[in-house]
């Protein structure tokens, strides 16, 4: 069967809404300072969580992840090192995120790049439409995982545990 992706988002995912819980929970300041996807320049903090990249790895080990965030081709080049993650791994472009007539605008151009292959999505935000989709995705023939991980905490160690068993389940 053709191997499995792991699609990852960043804000929300990688880097929690809350600043001010950010730290109790393991995340660390790092300043971004250059273009935001669409050109603008743009400075500010992103909190990520050390742990991140080991947990990513491990997914890594048993599917092929994949960025899908509008944080585009700087995800690999800018928050991947942060996280001691290569910066190989591939983006999904994404040219408008956020929930628009029930459906995450990211996933259409997601599941045109996944193809029929079995998919694992870690973001913070799904239209109500989207488990529809994904779950006449998965009766065609396309195993499908929407994984909603609550902005707030950021991603969780449950979070990749779940994900694993759905992976060891294909």
């Amino acid at each position: 069967p053709a191997s499995p992706v792991v699609a990852i988002d960043v804000d929300g995912v990688l880097n929690p809404a809350d600043p001010a819980r950010a730290e109790t929970l393991g995340y660390r300041p790092h300043r971004y300072n250059g273009p935001a996807p669409d050109g603008r320049h743009v400075t500010g903090t992103v909190w990520l969580n050390p742990d991140h990249g080991p947990w990513l790895r491990e997914l890594a080990e048993h599917a092929q992840p994949v960025w899908c965030t509008s944080w585009n081709h700087l995800a690999a080049a800018w928050i991947a090192p942060r996280l001691g993650l290569p910066t190989t791994w591939p983006h999904v472009p994404v040219h408008a995120s956020g929930v628009r007539f029930g459906h995450q605008n990211k996933l259409s151009p997601l599941y045109a790049w996944a193809a029929r292959r079995p998919l694992a999505v870690l973001d913070d935000e799904f239209g109500g439409k989207d488990p529809t989709t994904a779950s006449q995705r998965t009766a065609d023939g396309a195993p499908t995982l929407l994984h909603p991980v609550d902005p707030y905490d950021g991603l969780r160690r449950a979070d990749i545990d779940t994900v694993l068993t759905w992976l060891r389940r294909l």
